[in-house]
């Protein structure tokens, strides 16, 4: 029921009731002093008074009624309006003061959703960029890793990686080009972290002269030697003696089934010193290294697996388990 109809029920009977108790109220007094003529002259006067006043007063109620149910149909359909998604649509409402107050803060909160929504849809996209180059690094990481792995074709070694990727990516190159002298390895890792660092790894890495950082194997089937020269300093356990072997930048002797390891930067910043990851790798070695690089490989990425339940990554770890064969 509409508000003026519901005023109209309400307040109606109580005016005719009061008039028409007044103007009993008056006749009464009015009979026992005024002659039978003047009396029915006041009787038409009151009557027509009383009609008037409730003809006025219904008026009134009406003029009123409208001015509250106008503001009020408008504000219903301005929250209407925002529940449909039409956010940031300014109110403006003329009417007793508490509507006008209840039409600025359907403002403010219009104004809220709006703001909010728009940061939402912020984050989102920002959300989707993120994870677009996240992906767009892990595509490149396995060109750059796996891929040359898959590729090589070498009966000399064997060669397993291990990798754990963080939300700060950092490329880590590993390549094997043809040297006719012997078997060679080059490594490299990105100078800043995210896609940008691997892109120009890439685009960088057959220029010589950007290759300062380059990191370089080559091995001399022949005499069973093993050459290094760069940044990456690795680690060689001999499966014989089940120790590590002291590497130099040349003639380093290798023989079938000795391991050796080459990590990133993230892999001794996450052990934190080279002496914590000489002491897990050892500890799995000493047990494993008989049963082949698969298996040794395998419980070593349980191992680390194992640590990073207590630590959070900062960067990828990269840790490369070669195992000479056929020397």
């Amino acid at each position: 029921m509409k508000i003026r109809t519901r005023l109209l029920f309400f307040l109606l009977p109580l005016l005719i009731g009061g008039i028409s108790l007044v103007s009993i109220l008056s006749l009464y007094h009015l009979k026992e002093a005024l002659s039978e003529e003047q009396f029915h002259d006041s009787l038409f006067l009151i009557f027509g008074g009383a009609l008037l006043t409730i003809l006025l007063t219904v008026l009134a109620l009406y003029w009123i009624a409208d001015r509250l149910t106008r503001p009020v149909h408008k504000l219903n359909s301005s929250a209407l309006a925002i529940a449909a998604g039409q956010y940031g649509q300014s109110i403006e409402v003329k009417g007793p003061k508490e509507l006008v107050e209840f039409a600025n803060t359907l403002n403010t909160m219009s104004e809220c959703l709006l703001e909010n929504i728009n940061r939402l849809k912020d984050n989102s996209l920002l959300k989707e960029r993120v994870q677009s180059e996240y992906e767009c690094c892990r595509l490149l990481q396995h060109l750059m890793l796996q891929k040359n792995i898959d590729e090589c074709r070498s009966d000399a070694f064997a060669v397993k990686p291990i990798s754990f990727f963080s939300e700060n990516p950092r490329g880590f190159l590993l390549d094997f080009p043809k040297n006719e002298s012997g078997l060679s390895i080059h490594l490299r890792e990105a100078d800043q972290p995210g896609f940008e660092g691997m892109y120009q790894l890439l685009a960088s890495y057959k220029d010589a002269k950007k290759n300062e950082k380059q990191t370089s194997f080559l091995l001399d089937r022949g005499n069973s030697i093993l050459h290094f020269e760069g940044s990456h300093t690795p680690l060689l356990w001999s499966m014989e003696e089940k120790r590590w072997k002291e590497f130099h930048p040349k003639n380093n002797k290798v023989e079938s089934g000795d391991f050796l390891f080459l990590f990133n930067q993230g892999t001794t910043t996450f052990y934190r010193t080279q002496e914590r990851l000489t002491e897990i790798l050892s500890k799995v070695l000493k047990i494993f290294d008989q049963d082949g690089l698969e298996i040794a490989a395998a419980m070593l990425q349980k191992e680390i697996a194992f640590t990073l339940r207590r630590k959070d990554l900062e960067e990828d770890l990269h840790l490369l388990c070669f195992q000479f064969l056929n020397l």
